[in-house]
């Protein structure tokens, strides 16, 4: 048997499993989508390393269980609220434009790509008053 299809077997075995015990009514929904990802990272099906990929999806799984994770759900506005709160590391013109990044920057990549990142373009028609400035 290859390596491939053990991986296969393994993983439709895990999903199974959760699938009983859902029925059961005993159900972990933390430990259920931690089964999710780590048959994710056992069938290829992400574009992690398995060895990265399941250590995040354990590393994960132990910030869910203490509520340090973020929840799919969580609402935009909280997100937007703790990223105006990172802006008040900065000060004067740096941290104005970082609370309008925020609130009109575009979002540019994806999670799955390995990151998003919020841009803002802003356009000057000042002239410096000498080369430098």
């Amino acid at each position: 048997m290859t390596h491939t299809s053990r991986s296969a077997w393994l993983a439709a075995g895990l999903l199974a499993l959760t699938g009983a015990a859902q029925s059961a009514g005993n159900v972990d929904p933390l430990r259920l989508q931690y089964e999710r990802e780590k048959a994710d990272c056992t069938t290829g099906r992400t574009q992690q390393p398995r060895a990265a990929c399941l250590r995040e999806a354990s590393a994960a799984y132990a910030l869910a269980r203490r509520g340090r994770l973020a929840t799919p759900g969580e609402q935009p506005s909280e997100l937007a609220r703790n990223a105006l709160k990172r802006c008040e590391a900065q000060s004067g013109e740096e941290r104005s434009l970082c609370e309008r990044r925020v609130r009109e920057g575009v979002v540019e990549g994806s999670v799955g790509g390995g990151g998003q990142i919020k841009t803002l373009t802003v356009r000057s028609t000042d002239i410096p008053k000498s080369p430098g400035n």
